[in-house]
């Protein structure tokens, strides 16, 4: 009987580890925000590029996920006022 309830806790953490490892935006924000202005204006042109075959691809919870980091990143773009350059 023990061993059933040792079982049976172990496979509840890792379901609950397995379900909660999506990142929200506020965690991308913290992830990405010591990149400098050229990091996330980089950042951002690579994943715009690679987001249409990321997007084709994905499941639906991965979708999500990559939307929600997208989204975090033009907010930090946004609130570092980095502005794109324009080559002379």
């Amino acid at each position: 009987m023990l061993i059933f309830i040792r079982t049976l806790l172990l496979m509840t953490l890792i379901t609950f580890h397995t379900s909660s490892s999506a990142l929200t935006i506020n965690q991308y924000t913290q992830q990405y925000a010591l990149l400098p202005c050229t990091g996330l204006e980089t950042r951002v042109n690579s994943f715009e590029k690679r987001l249409t075959m990321m997007l084709s691809n994905a499941s639906n919870k991965k979708r999500a996920e990559l939307k929600r980091e997208y989204k975090a990143l033009s907010k930090l773009y946004k609130q570092k006022n980095c502005h794109k350059r324009n080559p002379r």
